[in-house]
């Protein structure tokens, strides 16, 4: 697997975690980031790399930091 593909992948995975934690759906983790659903989704499963902005988003909305996302 190319490393680029790895790092998302377990961005991805952390993401799925927190928010789980969080007892939140996708469409809420999404309502609260200001992002689409499907957008979540993506990025929860490795097609999508979000972006350093993007994963600012996530985190405030998750409540955590973004160092506590990028699990490295």
């Amino acid at each position: 697997m190319e490393e680029k593909q790895k790092v998302t992948e377990l961005v991805g995975d952390e993401i799925r975690k927190h928010r789980e934690e969080s007892g939140l759906s996708q469409e809420e983790l999404s309502a609260k980031a200001g992002l689409y659903r499907t957008y979540v989704g993506h990025v929860e499963v490795g097609r999508y790399t979000p972006s350093i902005y993007t994963l600012f988003k996530i985190a405030r909305a998750l409540k955590v930091k973004v160092s506590e996302i990028i699990p490295f």
